[in-house]
């Protein structure tokens, strides 16, 4: 009889260890497990202005390895995409650029949203800009 206990007490304990494990795994962001690495948007503020150079980093990196692959951009109001621009190809895990913001920007809240390509996949940085003048 105690036996019998013990190994039923023994799979309640692999059920519960079960059920965590399904839990932790529903909490990793999914852009953590599908991207492979780390992207990194560096920018000297939120408020660019107009007609004059922004200037940005981005880095990609997989552990300690810094990756290449290639940067573009997307600019977006309210969710939804309303202007793309090609940014270029990067080696050794950093791309810098400067963004020019037209001055029809001005005053009106988006987002710069930054798609960064490697072998390991493509992950999206999004950063809120309001152009000024």
């Amino acid at each position: 009889m105690v036996l019998g206990r013990q190994a039923a007490g023994g799979r309640g304990i692999q059920s519960l260890v079960g059920v965590l494990v399904a839990v932790v795994a529903l909490t990793i962001p999914t852009s953590a497990l599908a991207g492979g690495f780390a992207a990194h948007l560096s920018a000297p503020n939120h408020h660019p202005v107009a007609n004059t150079r922004w200037h940005i980093t981005v880095t990609a990196t997989r552990g300690h390895s810094q990756l290449s692959g290639t940067v573009s951009y997307r600019y977006l109001t309210n969710g939804a995409v309303v202007g793309h621009s090609v940014g270029g190809s990067f080696k050794h895990g950093v791309y810098r650029d400067a963004i020019i913001w037209p001055g029809e920007a001005e005053g009106h809240p988006l987002t710069f949203q930054v798609v960064v390509r490697t072998r390991y996949g493509t992950d999206y940085i999004n950063w809120f800009v309001e152009v000024r003048a």
